[in-house]
Parts: structure tokens; sequence; C-alpha cells
């Protein structure tokens, strides 16, 4: 989500309370000569309001970072914060600030994202598709923001979500359909999202729009949300008090946004769908 929109969350909700199974243990040349794209919003980005002054990208650590430590594979993290999914496919869908960011970094002369690139992160996944290296693994998570936009800037977030949700899953079925036509065959996982506290409804009908994008062949679903309610479980708390979020110096977290023991989550669920 965006950074300087997502404070606002912060501070309104924080307090209540065909890739195969060597994706995961390739190492060596194999893993150096393996490639994994991730493309995504703030989660996909590693986003974290801790780190934002200053603003360094290599500062941010993601779970394609994650990944990428874990398999050695090399990682190209397409995310940016305030990505839609809608977005992800066109440059004149709504979005909820990733493209005014781009373009006032671009213009200030510093550096955005982990990777720079012009169009869509689908146009760059199709070109990395498309490169003398291509990818081995492809990742795309999206959807948070339209949950946002139509939970905190909408009068009627019921009708907004009940709108927005088939433009999720036909947006991310657009994605794999064109990076699909660039000739990419290997697996594509589709993220989604744990159940934020407050809004855990919500959010499993976003997973579900996800989930129901992830139906066709070579393609899976990441589930999030069941692994971080079992570490929960299993540690006797909530997302925020067991550190799978971002803590926050006042005490609360940031209710979005993974920690890096969360990240170790979603990369876990990333690599088991693509096994």
């Amino acid at each position: 989500m965006r950074a300087c929109a997502w404070a606002v969350v912060v501070g309104l909700i924080a307090t209540v309370g065909g890739v195969s199974g060597g994706v995961a243990s390739a190492s060596g040349d194999d893993a150096v000569s393996r490639r994994y794209v991730a493309l995504g919003d703030s989660l996909a980005f590693g986003y974290s309001p801790l780190l934002e002054d200053p603003w360094i990208p290599e500062r941010f650590v993601g779970y394609p970072e994650v990944i990428q430590q874990r398999t050695g594979m090399t990682t190209t993290n397409l995310a940016c914060p305030g990505q839609t999914a809608q977005a992800l496919v066109s440059r004149t869908a709504v979005d909820n600030g990733c493209f005014e960011q781009r373009a006032f970094a671009r213009k200030s002369g510093f550096d955005l994202l982990h990777t720079d690139y012009q169009g869509t992160q689908v146009h760059a996944a199709v070109a990395a598709v498309r490169s003398k290296v291509p990818p081995s693994l492809i990742s795309i998570q999206g959807g948070g923001n339209e949950w946002f936009l139509c939970t905190f800037d909408n009068p009627d977030p019921k009708q907004c979500l009940d709108e927005s949700l088939p433009k999720v899953t036909d947006s991310l079925r657009q994605a794999v359909t064109q990076i699909r036509a660039a000739g990419y065959r290997g697996r594509i996982v589709l993220v989604g999202y744990h159940l934020v506290i407050g809004f855990e409804a919500q959010f499993r009908r976003l997973n579900g729009a996800i989930d129901l994008a992830a139906h066709q062949p070579g393609v899976t679903f990441a589930d999030s949300a069941a692994p971080f309610d079992r570490y929960a479980r299993n540690h006797h708390g909530d997302l925020c008090t067991v550190g799978l979020l971002v803590a926050l110096p006042d005490g609360s977290c940031d209710p979005l946004h993974p920690s890096r023991i969360g990240h170790g989550l979603v990369a876990d669920a990333v690599l088991a769908a693509a096994s």
C-alpha cells in the first residue's frame, strides 16, 4: 500500500488489537542460473514505516528477498507501494499512489523501487521473460490497495468491494495471460494476504478473489492467512503480539505489513505453492 496513506491506516486500526521442488533446494551454479521475478504492492516490496527516512530501497526486505536468500535465485523485485491489481496491467487503471510516486522519484532523481522499469509491472515481467535469462518462478500479489481504496476512500465500502473484487480476479488473470503470451511456461504463484485484524471477513473475500484467478493450468495460490493464523495460535497471541507484523514505537503494530518473521512465512507459502 501507499506509504503516506498507510500512516493513516495505522492510526485508525493499529489499536485493534512449472517450477519443481528444486527451487526451494537449489544451490551452487544451479541456483545462480535461476531467476525469480516478483510483482506486487508494498507487501512484496517489503515496506516498513520504520524505514522511510532515509528512503533507500535496499533497506526494505520483503519475502522476495527472503526467497533469494534461501534459494540463491537471482531475484528481480518489481513491487511498488500503492500498486493495485488493476494497475499491474494498465497505466490508466485506478491506483493508490504507485505511479505518482514513480513519476516523482524519476523527476527528483532518487531511487524509489528495488528495480527501475518503464510501463507496468506486467510489461517489465514480459521483458524479463524475453530476456537472455528468463525467470523460472514468477509471483504476483495484488488486491490489497483495492481493499484500501474501498475501505477508507469510499462512502459505501461493501458495494465498492463487491464491484472491485471481480476486477482483482480479472486483472490477475490478465497478468497471467500476458506473461504466458510472452512465452513463459514456468510456475506462476498468486500470493494471498494475511487476515488484517478487524477486517478478517473482507480479507477472506479478497483472498477468495485471488484464489479464483489461480484456477488455471500452471498457476497456484499461496495462502498466507493460514500460516499466520497457525503461528499466532501456536504462540498464544494475535498477529501483532507474536511478532508477525512490523512493531511500532508506541507498542502497536502496522496492521498490514509483515515483520521479517512474517515475510519468512510468506516466503514459505510461495515456495510451497511453487513446488
